[in-house]
């Protein structure tokens, strides 16, 4: 019998119970306020992940500037800490 990583585990079943979903963005929200910082989490967070876009609520446009410019090495990071390559890309919104 092979060995399995807890994560090849749970995937199954959280995608039966239907809340895998829910589960991966809260792992993302928890996993971006650690890779942005505390300074910068207060003033942005995540709103929705659909199709490997993750959507990120900003407090003003040149916060959402600097995290587009940096979003290569935050994409990195983050799928990294999530364990799979969830993040393809971000999209920046008002936060409102």
């Amino acid at each position: 019998m092979r060995e399995q990583r807890v994560s090849e585990l749970c995937e199954p079943a959280l995608r039966h119970l239907g809340i895998r979903r829910g589960v991966r963005e809260a792992q993302l929200r928890a996993a971006f306020a650690v890779v942005v910082g505390p300074q910068l989490s207060a003033l942005c967070e995540t709103v929705s992940l659909e199709r490997g876009i993750l959507c990120i609520a900003t407090a003003h446009g040149a916060l959402a500037q600097q995290l587009q410019l940096d979003s290569p090495a935050l994409i990195a990071a983050l799928n990294a800490r999530v364990g799979a390559a969830t993040v393809r890309r971000l999209r920046f919104v008002p936060r409102g």
